[in-house]
């Protein structure tokens, strides 16, 4: 007699017995261990970045990682049937929770409760195993069920990924060589192209050094290329950002600016490998060190204050700039942000030989110049910051408004990648770029794409048909030819006529 044994349903990650299935539950068991408290219902916090550095010193999970965590799993406090479902199994991975996350804030921070339920019962069907040993959905899967669902209920959201990924990742990274004549000799040119995120890793390395090894930057640039020097490790690369900047949301990256979509997605991934030093520029403004020379963190909190030499009309970077005492260090002056300013060496020998003399509103940050002649100028300094003052306020993201601000930022963008893709059918310009002008003020934000007409390639010139044949009439004329004895004739008249054959 044979006894056949049924199987329940399972999913082949759930399989007993394989030690490979067993480690991957084992992490989705972690992840749920710490982070299943914001799926219950009603789970609130005020305080998000306070959270994620609690969380990041028990765990040393990247910030960007337990941020993402957070807020992906807060998401099944709208989601029941997922959440129970989590609980019980914990099959989901990190991935699909960030995944559905990152879908559902397409649709805005206020979707209803029945456009919710239906793709609760769309997630927990699909994440319910039918067969044995049967494939978890991967994440694409899901996704595209996801927007198959969104396109149906409102396809002014319903855009193609694969259009959206071609319009934000047209600039793949790349390495040219040329060369060229230039004063009568030969040169080589290399050249870099990538996103501003590594361009700036690259730029410090290298001036970090031809530092140590005391050499210009193009000497640094081939020697460590050629191998003959390795790369200073004693670099420290200062990114600005708002307290509360989320995943996602961009950075202001010295000498490049503020990153953009594409070059945001790199400086996350570097950020979660490196596990960076976060510093509170409001904490570092009331700091002050006996010694003449400021600490680094100082030399942030000005550079971020005044973005160039506080000169008036000078735009030179502070970055570049020296830090001047406005009240002289040996005169009592303090070493604290609120008595060190950016001025370039020009500008500096300018105060320091009294031609000048310049003193700061503590309140509005405006910086008032006092000149020799008796007139003034008022500047106000144009750095990331607006002020750094002990009335500047405190803010705090709670996790409702990050949980918001990130659907509106989806939600906005979701509709415009939308535009797109029906302008590449119609190609109408004006209502292409009149329907993103109305999303811009819609929401008060930029979207960063803007709608372009192909290039229609130029017409071909028609052939001149007046133009003998090649290589030349006679050469086809049976009357012209030479006897066949006199084959010498013959190749003579064809290099006559064509000397580069000769070759």
């Amino acid at each position: 007699m044979v006894t056949t044994v049924k199987l329940a349903p399972r999913f082949r990650t759930q399989r007993p017995g394989d030690a490979e299935a067993a480690a991957g539950q084992l992490a989705r068991d972690a992840h749920w261990a710490v982070f299943s408290r914001y799926a219950q219902p009603g789970a609130t916090v005020e305080d998000l970045e306070l959270e994620v550095a609690r969380i990041m010193s028990a765990t040393r999970w990247g910030k960007g990682m337990i941020e993402q965590g957070i807020l992906s799993h807060s998401r099944l406090q709208s989601l029941p049937l997922l959440r129970e479902l989590q609980a019980e199994t914990k099959v989901l991975d990190f991935s699909h929770l960030c995944a559905i996350d990152g879908v559902l804030n397409e649709l805005g921070p206020d979707v209803t409760e029945e456009t919710l339920q239906e793709f609760d019962v769309m997630l927990a069907r699909t994440f319910t195993p039918t067969r044995v040993d049967q494939e978890l959905p991967h994440r694409a899967t899901v996704t595209k069920r996801m927007r198959d669902i969104i396109k149906r209920l409102d396809p002014s959201r319903a855009y193609d990924p694969k259009k959206r990924k071609r319009r934000t990742g047209e600039a793949a990274d790349e390495v040219t060589f040329e060369t060229f004549i230039a004063g009568g000799a030969a040169r080589g040119m290399m050249q870099l192209l990538t996103n501003s995120v590594s361009a700036y890793r690259i730029k410090q390395h290298l001036l970090a050094t031809a530092r140590e090894h005391s050499v210009s930057m193009p000497e640094a640039a081939i020697k460590l290329l050629t191998g003959e020097i390795e790369a200073s490790s004693r670099v420290a690369l200062q990114i600005f950002a708002p307290r509360d900047r989320k995943a996602g949301e961009p950075a202001y990256i010295p000498g490049f600016g503020w990153t953009g979509p594409d070059d945001t997605v790199v400086l996350d991934e570097w950020l979660n490998r490196v596990n960076p030093k976060v510093v509170d520029l409001d904490e570092i403004s009331q700091q002050t060190t006996e010694a003449y020379k400021p600490t680094p963190a100082m030399r942030a909190a000005v550079v971020a204050r005044d973005g160039t030499c506080i000169f008036p009309g000078c735009r030179r970077p502070a970055e570049n700039c020296q830090l001047d005492h406005r009240i002289p260090f040996d005169e009592g002056g303090a070493t604290t942000p609120s008595n060190l300013f950016a001025l370039c060496q020009t500008h500096h020998n300018c105060k320091t030989d009294h031609r000048a003399y310049y003193i700061r509103d503590p309140e509005t940050g405006e910086v008032v110049w006092l000149f020799a002649d008796g007139t003034y100028e008022i500047v106000k300094p144009d750095g990331i910051l607006d002020q750094v003052t002990p009335t500047c306020p405190q803010w705090r993201t709670s996790l409702e408004g990050a949980r918001r601000n990130r659907a509106l930022s989806a939600e906005f963008h979701a509709k415009g990648h939308k535009i797109l893709d029906d302008f590449e059918v119609d190609l109408d310009l004006g209502r292409a770029e009149q329907r993103i002008a109305a999303l811009e003020k819609e929401y008060g934000m930029d979207f960063p794409i803007k709608a372009t007409l192909p290039e229609v390639p130029p017409i071909p010139e028609e052939p001149d048909f007046e133009e003998p044949p090649y290589p030349d009439r006679q050469l086809h004329d049976p009357e012209s030819l030479p006897p066949e004895s006199n084959v010498e004739e013959l190749l003579a008249r064809l290099l006559y006529k064509h000397p580069g054959w000769a070759a």
